[in-house]
């Protein structure tokens, strides 16, 4: 895999959902970026996040998410979701999570982009799209999708492949991260391993130190 082409790339701005059980303020429903957008270290021009504990700041300033995820959930579950059902900036196509590392980094457009860590599956998966056990299928079918830190802001716009230009370590793909981190107790060597990668953020460090026993 050396480079990845681009389905479509999304920004949010913040609205007042109310579900079933919940009200509450989000930025999870994005729309189509239809040209050029500039990105800065903070992630796309216009995008919002809401929940800046939990989401957003440098290492989490844009996410993506696999086209492949979606398949596997139609095929497996019979779920048909709509497109940007995840929230991600970027759908990607023809790779999956097992095909992409932690510190690898792309050149899209101007921009040079660094993965820096698994996405965190959220309720809101599950409350915005009304369908309860989502959230917990992507944790249990490892299929969470990633971040990327901005190294070299610029512009890019959905013609623009994500072209791989350094990697740093083939073993901490986003699945077996993501794999290591939601099954913890299987996983203590691995985790105190993973923790030692300089390219991992921060806040997802701070949160696997938290698995250790």
């Amino acid at each position: 895999m050396t480079e990845i082409n681009i389905i479509e790339i999304y920004s949010g701005d913040e609205e007042t959902i109310k579900s079933k059980n919940k009200q509450f303020k989000t930025s999870y429903r994005k729309k189509v970026i239809p040209g050029i957008v500039n990105v800065t270290k903070l992630g796309f021009e216009f995008d919002n996040q809401s929940d800046k504990v939990n989401h957003g700041g440098i290492n989490q300033a844009v996410c993506v998410y696999p086209q492949s995820s979606y398949d596997f959930f139609k095929e497996k579950h019979n779920f048909d979701l709509p497109s940007c059902a995840f929230g991600e900036n970027i759908t990607i196509k023809d790779i999956s999570d097992r095909d992409v590392c932690i510190g690898d980094q792309f050149s899209c457009g101007d921009v040079i982009f660094e993965v820096s860590q698994p996405r965190g599956p959220c309720w809101k998966i599950s409350e915005i799209l009304g369908i309860a056990k989502l959230t917990s299928l992507v944790i249990g079918e490892v299929k969470t999708g990633f971040y990327f830190r901005v190294l070299k802001e610029g512009q890019m716009d959905k013609s623009s492949n994500l072209k791989l230009i350094k990697r740093i370590d083939e073993k901490f793909t986003i699945e077996y991260v993501s794999d290591c981190y939601l099954n913890p107790n299987e996983n203590q060597e691995n985790i105190k391993e993973i923790i030692l990668c300089p390219q991992l953020s921060n806040r997802f460090r701070a949160s696997c130190e938290k698995k250790l026993l």
